[in-house]
């Protein structure tokens, strides 16, 4: 019975309850029952309005469901004909029941039909048992949130008979609870690629970049040939070459990674160019290479592959409408002159390469005895530095700075000094640079800055008259991202005033990543402490970086003071860098002055400030107390 049948039905009772009421209308009694059947009435006639709108609202609803319905069936058409269609097989695995289904391709890819691996636990026993462990795990980190997407490449049974790669990729479905309640995926046969093998040996033994071989490669070869070397009665000489690019680092800092990877990518070919037939090279991390030149008989053969190689490498090479200059210290050891043993070669032939590059890069050396000592020196230099800070064998000496106009003292730059207990005094030149390359210079230059801020709140509480003293910053240190916080904290503890500190940093320094330095710099200057910008001259020194970088002072470089009175170039450029300064309102220090003629050349070209043996050598605090602080005289 429907609800409009029922309303009538309703209505005509009403009707005939209706007239009987009328009759007894005169009554009290028929009053009451008429007021009764009123409410009543009213009370129908809203059930009956809103049983109508639900019947359109029901109406409304049905429609939209079969219009999805519909939709449902067409996108279940489409994504069928897609799965059929696709190089891949899709599949699902139901969580609650445990069943696998698949799309038609599965039994073309697997060589299995679908009803034989329904299950499971007939998928899992396709899995290789070695990886089945993995594969289980894998999947269980999958249902269970740890992982979001799975892929994998394994080999599976193929129809029974033999193993194949194939490539599976999975995710999981879950229902508005987060109940994971399927896994669905993907798998594809790679082993129909007639190559794939060839291809993961390739990734195996090549360098992807600059598809030559790797490492490992190189040092398998390098173990035949030596083998093969020690079985015959003649005395079979190779030559180990390792290459190492110079400041390839400057290049990624600079320019970027991209061009970085582009300039290995041609230095790999302009090496494999000169290559005789049956040499290998080899590149085996960074911007370092290996040659293997077999069966060498004649040394200058070496020489001249060097020579060739560094004429090739020290031009400019083309990248992207840019000119990047390169060039490569290289070292040699000789099998078996220098070596019997594969690590040993390597090893002697990476000590010779830092010989070429510590005099002074762009070079070649042939390894002897003698370097070995070069390595053992540095070890010895590391594990010192260890040590040093703990048994308190570091020392700042002070370097006057002197105002040649006013004749007045204008600061100090402070210098560090090692006096280590087993190695005696080392010199900065040497510790410094093994300090970067090991980290330690972030203690280091956390301990310089903090005595460096007591030694010079010191001398303002006793009334000593200067501006600054200036700190050398590492590259390392700005790069520290704790590094402001720290040196916030070394003020406030040591109650210095800033603005008698100053910080010298090298150009490249800020090179390494322009916008931070900027950012870093800018930040150090809101603090009230000076910035000096150290060895102007011989970095980049672009006028465009110049202008941008929120400095105080230039140094020029000692390089340039030295032969100021002898080059009339350097002088020019002197002059150059002076006029630059003054205009742009930066301090000038010139840095190195030892005779009288420089101190007046300088002096007439309007250099103010001098810093150099002419005044004093680097000093401990006690000197510069006793010489220059406590009698305040200045010898110009």
């Amino acid at each position: 019975m429907n609800i409009k049948k029922t309303a009538k039905i309703k209505i005509s009772k009403f009707i005939k309850r209706a007239y009987m009421i009328f009759l007894n209308i005169l009554t009290k009694k028929g009053r009451e029952r008429f007021c009764k059947f009123k409410k009543r009435y009213k009370k129908l006639y809203v059930t009956c309005g809103q049983a109508v709108a639900v019947k359109q609202k029901l109406r409304v609803q049905y429609d939209e469901i079969h219009e999805k319905l519909a939709i449902i069936e067409k996108s279940q058409e489409r994504y069928k004909l897609s799965l059929d269609s696709t190089n891949d097989a899709m599949w699902e695995i139901d969580l609650t029941t445990k069943m696998f289904s698949s799309s038609n391709r599965f039994n073309d890819i697997t060589g299995y039909d679908k009803e034989v691996a329904n299950s499971i636990e007939n998928i899992i026993k396709l899995v290789l048992e070695e990886d089945r462990e993995i594969v289980i795990n894998d999947f269980i980190d999958l249902i269970n949130g740890g992982i979001l997407y799975y892929q994998c490449r394994l080999k599976l049974n193929f129809n029974g008979i033999d193993n194949r790669w194939f490539l599976i990729r999975s995710m999981c479905l879950r229902d508005t609870r987060g109940v994971a309640i399927k896994i669905v995926g993907s798998i594809l046969g790679i082993a129909i690629q007639r190559n794939f093998e060839e291809e993961i040996n390739k990734l195996k033994y090549y360098d992807i970049l600059t598809d030559t071989p790797n490492r490992k490669l190189f040092i398998s070869t390098l173990e035949n040939e030596i083998i093969k070397s020690k079985g015959t009665y003649k005395q079979i000489k190779h030559a180990i070459l390792f290459i190492d690019l110079d400041n390839f680092k400057e290049v990624n800092d600079t320019l970027g990674h991209t061009y970085g990877d582009e300039l290995l990518i041609n230095v790999a070919n302009l090496i494999k160019a000169t290559m005789a037939e049956g040499d290998l090279v080899s590149r085996v991390g960074g911007d370092e290479f290996f040659i293997l030149m077999k069966n060498i008989k004649d040394y200058s053969k070496i020489s001249r592959l060097c020579v060739k190689l560094q004429s090739l490498l020290n031009c400019a090479i083309r990248i992207d409408e840019k000119h990047v200059y390169t060039s490569a210290s290289i070292g040699i050891a000789i099998f078996p002159n220098d070596g019997y043993d594969t690590n040993i070669l390597l090893k002697n032939a990476d000590t010779a390469m830092y010989s070429a590059k510590n005099n002074g890069k762009a070079r070649y050396s042939f390894f002897n005895e003698s370097m070995s000592s070069i390595i053992v020196r540095r070890a010895e230099i590391e594990k010192g530095l260890r040590n040093a800070l703990e048994n308190n064998e570091f020392e700042m000496y002070y370097q006057p700075q002197i105002d040649i106009i006013n004749n007045k003292l204008k600061g100090f730059e402070a210098l560090l000094r090692w006096n280590s207990a087993k190695l005696g005094k080392v010199s900065p030149a040497e510790f410094i640079p093994i300090a970067e390359q090991s980290g330690l210079i972030v203690s280091i230059g956390e301990w310089i800055i903090k005595m460096v801020c007591l030694q010079n709140s010191l001398w303002k509480s006793k009334g000593y008259l200067y501006d600054t003293i200036a700190i050398n910053l590492s590259g390392i240190q700005l790069q520290n991202d704790g590094f402001e916080e720290t040196l916030k904290n070394i003020i406030n503890e040591t109650k210095i005033n800033p603005k008698f500190v100053e910080l010298e940093i090298t150009e490249s320094i800020f090179m390494k990543d322009f916008e931070r330095s900027i950012k870093l710099l800018t930040a150090i200057r809101e603090l009230g402490i000076t910035i000096a910008l150290d060895d102007f001259g011989t970095g980049y020194s672009s006028l465009s970086y110049l202008k941008r970088l929120p400095i105080n002072t230039l140094k020029i470089d000692k390089s340039f003071i030295d032969n100021i009175d002898t080059n009339e170039r350097e002088k020019v450029i002197v002059d150059g860098i002076i006029l630059l300064a003054q205009k742009i309102g930066l301090d000038v220090i010139a840095e190195g002055a030892e005779t009288k003629n420089q101190i007046e050349l300088l002096k007439g070209m309007g250099c103010n400030q001098i810093q150099g043996y002419y005044f004093s050598r680097p000093l401990s605090a006690c000197e510069i107390e006793e010489k220059f602080l406590s009698t305040n005289y200045i010898n110009c």
